[in-house]
């Protein structure tokens, strides 16, 4: 019989800023089969953060059965419940303790305590590494349907064009929707198009800054996850009376998700309804995505998620899903759709440039006595500063942007945490104190000082923050030749809470510090006046092998203490701690990402 487990109120208003509840009433269920097999429902998705097996842990443990017992359903619309979107590292500390509820309750006694933990606490294999390295595991690309139509869309050159008209044997067109399907497409389409400017040309960073700042909408104080606008104290007069002030700005350009696999689905239409085979983040998002684009109620549109090649925030909403179930409906056939590399670059969206301004004051002990954060544009996450400051004001601005833009792996943290990073540094090298004591003056929280002191003897750029509950820093090594950074060596330290499969945590802390060297110090879309010019990866460097220093990762587990969410974290400490490197090394303070002598 099926177990199910609502969540609590304050688990649900964790997620307010998201656009939607992360559980909107379906409850999450726990079902036995035969065979002493237990199956296990959730709309989460595995996107390679490894959910697949920590959700499993979590219920194997409770339930007292090994984890090769536990069958993990995940990510399908008509059988999963809709506990919200795979983001925001909300699946270890929001549905790992939902799970482990409703696996306790049927098992009729209490939560497990860590102290008597047999699964959950300790290295456990991703129940999917023998089907990864054999090459058994399927991702989107890699899904066929018998009698399936395959579908080349016919995509503008320029980035805010009009069709005027085409022609083309075996053109489908749907609206402004126009493709070859065929069971072998062909490209022999003639088009016409008419083209206009960028309102902006994002190409030149100076006038976009100052488009952000001068269109922008000023935030007001609301309740949401990111807090548009937190003030405490007047910044206005200590900033006016301050003995030592200080002022600077960053800039971060638009960058691609670049994941390994480019979006796919196949979209089966039948009778009115509409079936979708994709990797989609958000299953439950794109079913009411693709049912608005269709005008068919929700009920006639079913999402079954393969979990997909690389993600990185980049596949939330619906492009592909709802492009393959236009083109479906119109042929009344089965139709995939795979996007290439180069529509991976240029129709998807990016993560958003950003203008951020910080002002601050310190008094004659090196205590920071006001603090004004202002992003443009990027984003409000990570905005609040974690510093001891009795006079703040962290505002994001909205801003309209020329380019299609959105979330990106920790959203706007990595603008935030760079920019905020950076200026501490500034600051402490103009008071003539040493980085990391500076930060211990003006830091309150003694889990975050804990994890600094287990970096004190590594020498280096050095960053930390507060991020997803986290108490993370980072320092970085490099070497310097003529113009090029090399990061040698990247040590860093964390206090996560309780560490619940310590081998995985790792995997993702690496991984995601990997993935920050690029936008640290190599990535960067670029665009000429009317369209986007970074349309391959030749073109788009990503970090490889080779720019990939020695990595020391030191956890801090504290089992008593809920866990944190960990796939975003660490990507945001990357910039700041390379940046105060080349600072150390140099005296030159780079302010733009990517960081170029």
């Amino acid at each position: 019989m099926p177990d199910q487990a609502q969540p609590s109120r304050r688990q649900a208003l964790q997620s307010l800023g998201l656009g939607l509840f992360i559980y909107a009433g379906a409850p999450l269920r726990i079902e036995s089969e035969p065979n002493g097999v237990i199956a296990v429902y959730t709309g989460k998705v595995e996107l390679g953060q490894g959910s697949t097996t920590l959700l499993a842990q979590a219920v194997a443990e409770e339930l007292r059965v090994p984890i090769s017992k536990i069958r993990m359903v995940m990510g399908d619309t008509e059988t999963c419940p809709d506990d919200g979107g795979t983001w925001a590292s909300l699946t270890t500390p929001v549905t790992v303790p939902a799970l482990r509820t409703a696996a306790a309750r049927k098992r009729g006694g209490p939560l497990t305590p860590p102290a008597d933990w047999k699964i959950l606490g300790h290295p456990t294999p991703d129940t999917r590494g023998p089907a990864i390295v054999t090459g058994a595991q399927l991702y989107p690309s890699d899904l066929r349907v018998p009698g399936m139509l395959d579908a080349t869309i016919l995509r503008s050159p320029a980035y805010n064009a009009k069709l005027l008209e085409a022609s083309g044997p075996g053109l489908l067109r749907d609206g402004d929707l126009i493709a070859v399907v065929a069971p072998n497409p062909a490209s022999a389409i003639k088009a016409r198009w008419e083209s206009k400017p960028f309102s902006t040309n994002p190409a030149d960073h100076a006038a976009l800054a100052a488009a952000f700042k001068e269109n922008s909408t000023p935030p007001v104080q609301q309740v949401a996850k990111y807090p548009p606008l937190t003030r405490r104290g007047d910044v206005e007069k200590a900033l006016a009376e301050g003995e030592n002030k200080h002022a600077s700005r960053y800039w971060l350009p638009y960058i691609a998700h670049a994941p390994l696999e480019p979006r796919a689905a196949i979209a089966i239409w039948k009778e009115g309804s509409v079936e979708i085979l994709s990797g989609c983040q958000a299953p439950f998002q794109v079913r009411a995505q693709v049912a608005r684009a269709l005008g068919i109620p929700e009920a006639k549109v079913r999402i079954r998620v393969t979990g997909p090649g690389g993600a990185f925030g980049g596949k939330q909403n619906g492009e592909v899903e709802i492009e393959a179930a236009r083109l479906a409906r119109a042929a009344n056939a089965t139709v995939r759709v795979a996007w290439s590399r180069e529509e991976e670059f240029t129709a998807a969206y990016h993560r958003p440039a950003g203008l951020v301004e910080i002002e601050s004051a310190r008094d004659s002990n090196g205590r920071l006595t006001a603090w004004r954060h202002r992003n443009y544009n990027s984003g409000a996450p990570a905005l609040p500063t974690p510093y001891d400051t009795p006079n703040i004001s962290c505002e994001f601005h909205r801003s309209p942007s020329p380019v299609r833009q959105g979330s990106y792996r920790s959203l706007a943290a990595v603008a935030n945490i760079f920019a905020r990073e950076s200026h501490i540094d500034e600051v402490a090298a103009q008071a003539k104190i040493d980085p990391r004591q500076f930060r211990l003056n003006n830091l309150a929280d003694p889990r975050m000082k804990h994890v600094i002191a287990q970096l004190a003897s590594t020498p280096g750029g050095f960053a930390c923050t507060i991020e997803k509950d986290a108490r993370i820093a980072l320092v970085a090594q490099i070497a310097i030749t003529g113009k090029k950074i090399r990061v040698t060596h990247l040590t860093y330290a964390g206090d996560y809470g309780a560490v619940l499969n310590p081998g995985n945590l790792k995997n993702q802390i690496m991984g995601a510090l990997i993935q920050g060297l690029g936008g640290a110090l190599k990535e960067e879309v670029l665009f000429d006046a009317q369209s986007q010019t970074t349309r391959a990866l030749t073109t788009y460097e990503v970090p490889r092998f080779s720019d990939t220093p020695e990595i020391d990762i030191r956890l801090i587990d504290r089992p008593e203490i809920d866990a944190a969410g960990a796939g975003e974290a660490a990507i945001t400490l990357v910039a700041p701690a390379l940046a105060n490197a080349i600072f150390q090394a140099t005296g030159r303070r780079l302010t733009n990402l990517p960081l170029r002598l």
